[in-house]
């Protein structure tokens, strides 16, 4: 169903959504989960030397998105795809934080950091694959 066709009712739905805060925790807890394994992922593509697993960015290759033939290219890929998981917990923590009540500006400042991070991370990443592990993109 598109956006465009959604009944007055459903849109008054999303609107009124609010989430606790303790459903507020669960989904905090969760992004902060998928953030510590992304940084162990992370360390995996650099202990094993495969931040040039995949030669191109955001592609694994110039001819395909995924790529899985080397070792290191299965690492790197890894660590890139979990990147989207990462993204879509980030986000919820701060579509959360707008619909959490009792509503804190705090927490929504907070969880728009996240979100600045992992963009800041996957900028950084694929200005180090582009410029071939350069020392000062490293």
């Amino acid at each position: 169903m598109s956006v465009a066709v959604w009944s007055k009712t459903q849109w008054e739905r999303i609107r009124r959504f609010r989430l606790s805060a303790e459903a507020y925790r669960k989904v905090t807890v969760v992004a902060l989960a998928l953030i510590a394994i992304i940084v162990v992922t992370g360390a995996a593509v650099r202990l094993t030397g495969s931040g040039l697993g995949c030669e191109d960015w955001p592609n694994c290759s110039s001819g395909e998105f995924v790529g899985f033939e080397t070792p290191n290219q299965t690492i790197e890929q890894v660590n890139r795809l979990f990147t989207g998981l990462v993204s879509v917990a980030v986000i919820a923590a701060v579509l959360g934080s707008l619909r959490r009540r009792p509503y804190r500006r705090d927490l929504v400042w907070w969880s728009a950091g996240l979100v600045a991070g992992v963009i800041g991370q996957i900028v950084l990443g694929g200005i180090t694959v582009l410029v071939d592990l350069h020392p000062a993109a490293v």
